[in-house]
């Protein structure tokens, strides 16, 4: 099966990696030694050797067109875009190079040219350009392919670093946010019940802990994901008496170690926990996960308070995590935000 799937590409690897570049050559040189000597005329010109010799002097200057051209034009002219310029060089290069040979090679032979034998005509000069003309296009689109491969190589490789670089910096302000409202809880705690202080101590240490060895990774399994937004329930439940929550989960077990990017459900629970509070009425999350075909489902769903004045969904948490969601999954995901009247509902779709 992966040796069909890469059949189509063996040709752009030949063209285009390194380890294939004697073989380039080679077929480069083949081809000019084949058309030169299909098209040399059967019929002596010269007298001896002459027609040998005249053949190989051929071979060799069209060689040398085309390297000059593969090293020196396009690197020099087409590669900093200047286009007529490149056409001008190369068109100058094939023709000045074939009639000097020509002149030349007749200067110094023609004394040994057999009687009876026509002049070159325009028409044998043409089928040499079109001949050279056919490798030296050849050498240019390998050469063009290969630019335009170490180009989109780099662009790839910026993009990723430019990503990477981003991700951190979303993680860097979600893990702050989070430890901010937990110290703050902490704060009112100590003045009110220090007996209870205590305990969110100890257990954010729990969190510190995760937040430290855990976030750093780039995956994270889903069981430690759910099992931490457990633990911050119970730390929230510490905190608030009339807070009630609920985790159903119905992820097959076999899919429990699914990877997932660290923290990625953490701030729509934060942001649930946080705008469902009421001073007057409990409050309440429903947390949900399934599976749906070769999708991971998550719900979040929270009350809203009777005053409308202690709910909003503004919060630097929500943008940081769609940006993220963005970042790592492009368009594979879905996210949607129901807001009702008497409860905030988040659903989100992420491949498994």
């Amino acid at each position: 099966m992966n040796k069909q799937s890469k059949h189509p590409y063996w040709v752009v690897d030949f063209l285009m990696e390194k380890r294939f570049r004697v073989q380039r050559h080679l077929l480069i040189w083949l081809y000019l030694i084949y058309t030169e000597v299909l098209c040399h005329q059967a019929d002596d010109v010269y007298t001896g050797n002459i027609d040998e010799y005249r053949l190989i002097g051929k071979i060799m200057l069209f060689m040398a067109m085309v390297y000059f051209n593969m090293y020196v034009l396009v690197p020099k002219q087409l590669y900093k875009d200047k286009y007529l310029s490149y056409l001008i060089s190369i068109a100058i290069t094939i023709i000045g190079s074939l009639l000097l040979f020509d002149v030349t090679f007749g200067y110094f032979f023609n004394q040994y040219k057999l009687p009876n034998v026509p002049p070159t005509t325009l028409l044998d000069s043409l089928d040499s350009i079109n001949m050279v003309g056919v490798g030296v296009l050849s050498s240019t689109s390998i050469k063009l392919l290969q630019k335009w491969k170490l180009n989109a190589s780099r662009i790839y490789d910026l993009e990723k670093s430019a990503l990477q670089v981003e991700l951190r910096e979303l993680k860097n302000q979600i893990n702050p946010h989070f430890l901010f409202n937990m110290l703050n809880n902490v704060n009112v705690l100590t003045l009110k019940n220090p007996q209870k202080a205590s305990l969110v101590v100890l257990k954010l240490s729990e969190f510190l802990r995760y937040q430290l060895y855990e976030t750093s990774k780039h995956h994270v399994s889903l069981a430690s994901e759910i099992l931490f937004l457990e633990d911050f329930f119970a730390l929230e439940n510490i905190r608030r008496d009339d807070f009630y929550y609920s985790i159903c989960n119905q992820i097959p077990d076999e899919l429990m170690e699914s990877k997932l990017p660290p923290n990625l459900f953490l701030i729509f629970v934060e942001n649930a926990v946080k705008h469902s509070s009421d001073p007057d009425w409990p409050s309440s999350v429903e947390l949900k996960f399934f599976q749906n075909e070769n999708k991971l489902e998550f719900q979040c769903i929270n009350t809203k308070p009777k005053d409308p004045a202690y709910f909003s969904t503004n919060g630097l948490g929500l943008t940081n995590v769609t940006r993220r969601l963005k970042l790592i999954y492009g368009d594979d995901y879905n996210l949607i935000i129901n807001d009702q009247v008497n409860k905030f509902e988040i659903k989100l779709s992420i491949p498994l």
